[in-house]
């Protein structure tokens, strides 16, 4: 596979995370509840990403400390630090070139760590022109946590997200 520039991984997997995800009714409450899900995993001071591509098997993860991204590439980790307000800044940069649409919230149910979710199901349009993010509308899953609002995974055809916030730290000094 040839090799990605750091830029372009890290939107990729930017991209990938916030690209993922349709059955009860539709309902502006349950859009509400994805998008402040997204928002309070912008706000949180620290969380681990694992990103895992369907068809290629591609896996990307990273470790988002406050204003610092760590990316792994290719088995090599590197950082990169963004401007304060640079995460939520990049999260309203990726949302206002999305839709998120036909939002339903489907069930409750327990993540194998026990926390409980709720799960909803949703269309999102994806930020045109990123490289390696499907130019088509695509049905995402997203579980969020009862208690805290936070977005724990999201899955598409071809995408999967796992996160976590706990016991975060640099994989690198």
């Amino acid at each position: 596979m040839p090799a990605r520039s750091p830029v372009t991984s890290m939107g990729c997997a930017l991209a990938a995370f916030m690209t993922l995800a349709l059955p009860a009714l539709a309902s502006p409450a349950a859009c509400d509840a994805i998008q402040n899900g997204f928002n309070a995993v912008a706000s949180v001071p620290a969380y681990r990403q694992l990103v895992e591509t369907g068809q290629k098997g591609e896996r990307m993860e990273g470790v988002i400390i406050g204003e610092t991204v760590y990316m792994r590439v290719e088995e090599k980790w590197m950082r990169m630090r963004l401007k304060p307000g640079g995460r939520k800044g990049m999260l309203n940069q990726i949302m206002s070139m999305s839709s998120i649409t036909d939002c339903r919230e489907m069930r409750a149910e327990a993540l194998p760590s026990g926390m409980r979710t709720k799960v909803y199901e949703f269309m999102m349009t994806p930020p045109q022109g990123m490289p390696g993010v499907p130019n088509k509308p695509a049905k995402n899953t997203v579980w969020i946590g009862v208690d805290d609002g936070l977005v724990y995974r999201q899955v598409s055809d071809e995408i999967t997200v796992t996160l976590s916030y706990d016991k975060v730290v640099p994989p690198i000094p």
